[in-house]
């Protein structure tokens, strides 16, 4: 009799999770890019690779790298070589086109062996920073990263 409650008021809440969900107006193409680069610096932190592979689009390049897997196969290597990558990245700014399909965006990355929760925290560690220009595309309803420019930025910049 308690499984049968339980069960009611676990479907009820469901389904009041479900219309709450069904009343929000979908995220924005701006809120879209945002979430494709926190994803990103997500699956990077869990070491998952081949969920930043999932994040790449088909037609993937940059300077280093002539395809996604490429590239797929370098950050491999780079979570082996360093367990426990943490990623403090900053936004700078995103450039949608017209049409909302397609954006540039230019995000700044300190990578550290630690977490790092604010800018003042990051001061005092010694952190590789990175400028990262991207391009991103959207398809088939997903942003995806379709190239990426780096360079390497020096530390006293912050």
């Amino acid at each position: 009799m308690v499984c049968v409650k339980a069960l009611g008021r676990a479907m009820c809440a469901a389904s009041c999770l479900l219309l709450a969900a069904c009343g929000t107006e979908p995220a924005s193409p701006e809120q879209q890019v945002r979430a494709l680069i926190e994803s990103v610096q997500q699956s990077i932190e869990e070491g998952s690779v081949r969920q930043v592979g999932d994040l790449l689009h088909e037609g993937y390049s940059d300077p280093r790298h002539a395809n996604r897997y490429a590239a797929v196969r370098t950050l491999f290597g780079i979570t082996q070589r360093h367990r426990g990558v943490h990623l403090f990245t900053v936004i700078k700014t995103i450039d949608l086109t017209a049409q909302q399909d397609s954006a540039d965006a230019v995000v700044y990355v300190a990578m550290t062996g630690v977490p790092v929760e604010s800018m003042q925290a990051l001061v005092s560690l010694k952190a590789d920073l990175y400028r990262f220009d991207l391009g991103l595309v959207e398809e088939r309803g997903e942003w995806l990263v379709l190239s990426a420019r780096w360079e390497r930025m020096d530390s006293s910049l912050l």
